[in-house]
């Protein structure tokens, strides 16, 4: 081996340990750039479900905001209500009290129609004398004047009652609604702190995403740029490797037209001494038989 080939060699190995360090390291970096590749998008993925879920929850969260609302709205027009209706009853209950006053009124009405009746059938199934019967008539004449002044209190306690009834269901009402309100809008705090919950873990994601994009992004900077110098190595090895084939050619051929050329020689030689019918040594004739074979 020439000092010239000794020298590719040298540098063919030389370039043979660069380029598989260069592939190691490749495929070291191409495993690392797929891995913050794959990092960023399990977190994109996961970012673009929980914006799906917060759009939802939101969703939810608006509709309950606006059925309060609405219900507030109801609710206070109840209240309106129950106020004006309260105003009318107290008047009533005054007037009521006001009359009361001023007749003087010591039974309800129902107990003296009770009396009136009593006696009535007193007149009618005892035997009462005159003065006696007088005396039950009399009664019976001041009962049913102090009846027909109790019977206008009536009127207002019938009106009080009924008026007292819208009230009471009016109020029932705005209970039911007012509990509809909390509980809506318990609804609505509990959606709005599941909002406030997704929030951060978003940006905590988002975060995530940034740092394995950006390593992605730097791994496949150095990947390239090893890939490059892998192609920078590549094109001066397959040049070594194709002057040591040229070389190796080379010599080949001029070993074979050395070979050639002695044969040539020795086949010459043979045939001198054939010609001068000189003895053939054994080397003549492996020689002569050489030559034969290269001509077949």
């Amino acid at each position: 081996m020439t000092s010239q080939q000794k020298e590719l060699v040298a540098e063919l190995q030389k370039f043979r340990e660069e380029v598989s360090s260069l592939r190691g390291t490749l495929n070291s970096l191409d495993t690392e750039k797929e891995s913050f590749f794959h990092k960023k998008d399990d977190a994109s993925k996961r970012i673009r479900e929980l914006i799906h879920k917060i759009k939802e929850v939101k969703d939810r969260r608006d509709l309950f905001t606006k059925e309060v609302k609405d219900l507030k709205v109801k609710r206070d027009e109840l209240n309106k209500q129950i106020s004006e209706k309260s105003i009318v009853l107290n008047k009533i209950k005054k007037e009521k009290d006001s009359i009361l006053g001023s007749l003087d009124v010591k039974e309800s009405p129902s107990r003296i129609k009770q009396q009136i009746e009593r006696m009535e059938f007193q007149i009618e199934t005892e035997g009462v004398s005159f003065n006696k019967e007088k005396e039950i008539m009399k009664k019976i004449k001041e009962l049913r004047k102090e009846y027909d002044n109790c019977s206008v209190l009536e009127s207002f306690s019938k009106k009080i009652r009924e008026v007292a009834s819208e009230v009471s269901k009016l109020k029932r009402e705005s209970n039911d609604i007012h509990r509809a309100v909390q509980e809506k809008a318990k609804m609505s705090q509990t959606m709005h702190e599941e909002i406030l919950k997704i929030s951060p873990e978003i940006d905590k994601l988002k975060a995530e995403e940034k740092e394995a994009f950006e390593k992605f992004s730097d791994t496949r900077k150095k990947f390239y740029s090893a890939n490059t110098q892998l192609k920078d190595k590549l094109k001066p090895m397959n040049e070594i490797r194709n002057e040591l084939d040229k070389i190796k050619g080379e010599r080949i051929e001029k070993r074979r037209h050395d070979e050639e050329s002695l044969l040539k020689s020795m086949e010459d030689k043979v045939n001198e001494k054939i010609k001068k019918r000189q003895k053939l040594t054994t080397e003549d004739l492996i020689a002569f038989q050489g030559t034969k074979r290269k001509d077949e």
